[in-house]
């Protein structure tokens, strides 16, 4: 459709205007080559395309170098140091520090019937209130000895 109405405004202009087109047009190309061999560049300067940058690729061995090096980094930003390696711990099927729930379920057991509020336990184990709290709302339910007294208080009934 552009066509068309590129084609009937051409088809409006007179033969001297044309002409003067053609002429433009013709300067405009010997002046794109121009700057093309000045700047050294491929033709049609005019939709200059940055060119790509190439990927840097590293080996296998390198990569699991700098992931071991990154992750040394951030155990020691947390102030934890790494007592087993990747592999050991994937061997065992947990992470370290999985045993939350001996770690509650001992605790309760030890704060008898009155039980413990869930920021207790957080603090005595050295976790976040909202990971307590959350293992409360879900892996908690399933265990039948785990009973809420009050809200935020659960205690050991055996």
């Amino acid at each position: 459709m552009r066509n068309n109405n590129h084609n009937n405004l051409l088809s409006e202009l007179s033969l001297q205007h044309l002409q003067q087109a053609v002429a433009i047009r013709e300067k405009i190309e010997v002046l794109e080559k121009e700057l093309e061999s000045i700047l050294g560049e491929q033709p049609s300067a005019t939709k200059a395309v940055a060119p790509r940058r190439k990927k840097k690729r590293f080996s296998a061995a390198t990569r699991a170098k700098l992931s071991a090096s990154m992750k040394a980094r951030w155990a020691t930003r947390k102030g934890k140091k790494r007592a087993t390696t990747p592999a050991a711990t994937k061997a065992k099927g947990r992470l370290p520090g999985a045993p939350l729930k001996e770690r509650i379920v001992g605790t309760l057991k030890a704060a008898g019937k009155s039980g413990a509020t869930v920021k207790e336990l957080a603090a005595k184990l050295g976790k976040s209130y909202g990971n307590v709290s959350v293992w409360f709302h879900t892996t908690a339910k399933g265990i039948k000895e785990i009973k809420k007294v009050e809200p935020g208080r659960f205690a050991w009934a055996s």
